[in-house]
This record gives C-alpha cells, sequence and structure tokens, in this order.
C-alpha cells in the first residue's frame, strides 16, 4: 500500500481487501438524548474496526454494528490530513457472514442537521436521576 498526497494534502484512498475483523467499537459523537426524546438512533456515533492490527473508523448514524467479529470485510480507506487516522470510506464498505453471504448492516443513512445543544434537565428537580 502506498499513499499519493496531493497538493491540497487529502490522500487518494487505499483498498483493504476482503479480510476477517479482529475488534469493533463505536462511541456517540453527538449529545446523548433520552428515549422520550427520540434517543441516539440515528445519532452520529464514531465507529471503529481493528483489521491486522491496524484501527479505521468512520462516523455513521446510530450504533448498530456495520459487521460482526465473524465477519469478513472489505473496504478503501484515507489518512486524514495529519496523517494520524486512516478514515474508512464508508460508501465502499461491504460485509460478507460467516457463511459466505453478502450482508448489509448497521444504519446507512445519513441526515442534514447534527444535534448542537444538549437536553434539558426536567422540570421537576425529583426527575433528574441523580
Amino acid at each position: 500500500m502506498t499513499t499519493n498526497p496531493t497538493e491540497d494534502g487529502p490522500f487518494e484512498a487505499e483498498t483493504v481487501e476482503r479480510t476477517a475483523i479482529e475488534d469493533y467499537t463505536f462511541k456517540l459523537v453527538e449529545f446523548s438524548r433520552p428515549p422520550s426524546k427520540g434517543g441516539n438512533t440515528r445519532a452520529q456515533h464514531r465507529h471503529a474496526i481493528k483489521v491486522q492490527g491496524i484501527w479505521y473508523s468512520w462516523l455513521a448514524l446510530g450504533a448498530q454494528k456495520w459487521a460482526f467479529v465473524n465477519d469478513e470485510v472489505s473496504f478503501s480507506w484515507r489518512w486524514d490530513k495529519t496523517r494520524q487516522y486512516r478514515n474508512l470510506v464508508p460508501e465502499s464498505f461491504q460485509g460478507w457472514d460467516k457463511t459466505g453471504n453478502l450482508v448489509n448492516r448497521g444504519l446507512r443513512d445519513t441526515k442534514a442537521k447534527l444535534r448542537t445543544a444538549p437536553t434539558r434537565p426536567p422540570g421537576s428537580r425529583s426527575e433528574w436521576g441523580e
């Protein structure tokens, strides 16, 4: 694998061919919402997978996994501008289950507006749940 920087700083996409994943994590990026306000189903999360000892990450809606540990995946990725993080290109992600069938897991949608403010506490102090 070789990277080729352009004048602006972004790097050309590289590919990881069909290979097994070792680990999968995700973390909520936007402000959390209680279930009564719609929950975090469509909130933006940072997903990350470990393939051959290297972590690749991307932003996606929801906490649903795109692949499980027994799955094999194939995808393209790019370096960020600082060359610290490998950013997976979500449109290129493909996964195969343990029987070899192509699967399409996770919430692969986008939304126009992200959450910009935290949820206000309830009016009654007894409902704060401290």
